[in-house]
């Protein structure tokens, strides 16, 4: 990865895991916030957090053959375009429904970034997927620890100053992607693109299994960052600036969870390392779910960013090495199977949480962690037998 031929390529990946990683932790960083100027209840804090990938499902079934077809180039360009135009409507945002537009935009604008970044990492290193695959989304999760600590440091200027200097950073990249050139590999298999096989692969088991691990992956890791702050503020009383540190907290335990991961795979196979991340995800949302005190829940999160730490990456790279012809179809058909999961399951916590307590909402936490258990053991099942 530190050869000069590789270097601007493998950085623009991380650039763009990093860009994504900023703006998916955006909403859950300054919900709390949002909810006070714009006076919105909890069904609303759950809806704006699914808002977010309503429109990367559709985007990400479109991205993944536009990547195999056309290469990564277009697909970054217009993540990063797309980020800094909403970032930029952000800051003027009048009220809840311009804001959830701009929310919106952000989605679509990450899925262009996750697809075209993610699919370009195994093109740089092909020999070590799953090391490379967990390095480049440590700087996801970097990006993600990023901005709520940039929302503690500028508290005082307040939010537009930032979303500002955000807007034209993403800007700049974008023109940055646009004059790079990128590894030829992607445009040497556009010529033997085939729907035929596009629409195999969408009924493949291992590809339905591995989608069905990334469904809940994704709804657990979108659902803990946005329920993380209001939970331990409303159920606990916990200061704004202590619930912003563990929700930072979170993203730099996932950071470090994948910089681990990145070393285990050379030695652990990539299915178990899920599998046993899994196991980790259920141990960490029952704490956090059920914590006597805002001690426990805190430990429940850096549990849960541990565990959750290698679960995408990995499931991903599993995924480049079985189908490396059309890897950018099939990237996109599981991530957008988990933008599903990130769709339904914050606005359902959010729903009970109104309904009953938030404590028993985040119930639902702890279900989808189980299942996505299962569904994991089901495909390690399934690739024995293979």
């Amino acid at each position: 990865m530190g050869e000069p031929s590789t270097f601007r390529p493998m950085f623009t990946a991380c650039a763009g895991l990093f860009s994504c990683g900023i703006v998916m932790a955006f909403v859950g960083a300054i919900l709390p916030e949002l909810q006070e100027s714009l006076r919105f209840g909890l069904e609303k804090a759950g809806v704006l957090q699914s808002i977010l990938y309503v429109g990367q499902v559709p985007t990400l079934l479109l991205v993944g053959p536009v990547i195999d077809r056309f290469g990564k180039k277009p697909v970054l360009v217009a993540g990063w375009a797309l980020f800094a135009l909403a970032l930029l409507g952000m800051t003027y945002a009048p009220g809840y429904r311009p804001l959830a537009a701009m929310v919106f935009l952000l989605g679509v604008g990450g899925s262009c970034l996750d697809g075209g970044a993610s699919t370009l990492i195994p093109d740089v290193c092909p020999e070590k997927p799953f090391s490379a695959l967990n390095v480049g989304n440590l700087f996801f999760s970097l990006g993600a620890v990023f901005f709520p600590l940039l929302a503690l440091i500028t508290r005082k200027l307040g939010l537009a100053p930032v979303l500002m200097v955000l807007a034209a950073s993403m800007a700049i990249l974008a023109v940055r992607a646009l004059l790079e050139a990128f590894p030829t590999s992607a445009s040497a298999e556009a010529a033997e693109f085939d729907w035929h096989q596009v629409q195999r692969l969408v009924v493949h088991p291992a590809v339905i299994v591995l989608a069905a691990v990334l469904f809940f992956y994704v709804a657990l890791e979108v659902s803990t960052a946005g329920w993380t702050r209001i939970h331990l503020e409303q159920s606990f009383g916990a200061t704004a600036r202590a619930s912003s540190a563990v929700l930072t907290l979170f993203w730099a335990t996932q950071s470090l969870g994948r910089l681990g991961a990145s070393r285990l795979v050379r030695e652990l196979r990539g299915p178990a390392l899920v599998l046993l991340s899994t196991m980790g995800a259920v141990l960490g949302t029952l704490l956090f779910a059920l914590a006597p005190n805002a001690w426990a829940a805190a430990a429940g999160v850096v549990v849960c960013g541990l565990s959750y730490a290698p679960i995408f990456p990995t499931s991903v790279a599993t995924a480049s090495t079985q189908f490396p012809r059309l890897f950018g179809t099939v990237f996109g058909i599981l991530t957008a199977a988990g933008f599903i999961g990130a769709m339904i399951l914050p606005a359902a916590i959010g729903y009970a949480a109104r309904a009953t307590t938030i404590r028993r909402g985040l119930g639902l936490l702890v279900a989808a962690a189980v299942l996505m258990l299962f569904a994991q053991a089901i495909y390690i099942r399934h690739e024995r037998q293979g």
